[in-house]
């Protein structure tokens, strides 16, 4: 007689089946994700955007999408679409592990060059379209109401705004970027500068406090002396 198979053995799932996901970052720093869903939000980007963007900047690792979908619990899609857009804005780089057999993304270390792509991409657009659009009104202004009309001086005042904001934007952002990657550069002597004493200030400012006890004390034992 053939002994029947115990039910608990039966619907035990092999061990080889069984997966525990391991938290990518600790309760405290996943608290903080919102604040980069707010932020992107607010310049008009979806949240996911900001959640996985936040998670990568957070991470002491490269992650794969297939991480990055187990620790935000969003489905493999949307973590293809989000990763591709962040890749897409410069926000993110990925890199083929072949240990791994995947790709792992981290987020960029200079994140100067994130807004440098945002600005040309949407804010330049911008007033390139805005400009397009008043030289548009001005040659239909000046063509059916003459030159002397009182708009047109409005008119070109936009068209130079325009342009003046476009040529500063573009300068600006040569100057950056040639700055971050010159060390022998004015720009970023100063910026370099400007970080040192944001460092050494606190310090010397903690190192008067400090001070200030001991020297109250040696007055006393001159006093007493």
């Amino acid at each position: 007689m053939t002994p029947e198979a115990h039910p608990a053995q039966a619907a035990e799932p092999p061990q080889a089946q069984i997966s525990l996901h391991v938290p990518v970052l600790d309760a405290d720093l996943r608290a903080e994700l919102p604040t980069f869903e707010v932020f992107f939000k607010t310049f008009g980007f979806r949240r996911i955007l900001g959640r996985v963007w936040g998670l990568l900047v957070l991470s002491e690792r490269p992650l794969s999408s297939k991480e990055i979908a187990a620790e935000l619990a969003i489905s493999q899609g949307a973590t293809s679409t989000a990763v591709n857009e962040l890749s897409d804005w410069g926000a993110i780089t990925s890199a083929f592990d072949s240990a791994r057999h995947c790709h792992l993304h981290r987020a960029v270390g200079n994140t100067m060059s994130i807004v440098a792509t945002v600005l040309r991409r949407r804010e330049q657009v911008v007033f390139e379209q805005f400009k397009a659009g008043a030289e548009r009104i001005l040659a239909h202004v000046e063509k059916r109401y003459g030159k002397a009309d009182p708009r047109v001086l409005t008119l070109r005042s936009i068209i130079s705004s325009c342009e003046i904001g476009e040529a500063m934007m573009q300068l600006i952002l040569n100057a950056v970027g040639t700055a971050l990657g010159d060390e022998a550069s004015l720009l970023s002597r100063a910026v370099n500068r400007a970080l040192r004493v944001g460092m050494s200030v606190p310090a010397k400012i903690l190192s008067k406090k400090d001070a200030a006890p001991r020297e109250i004390e040696a007055g006393e034992e001159d006093s007493h002396g």
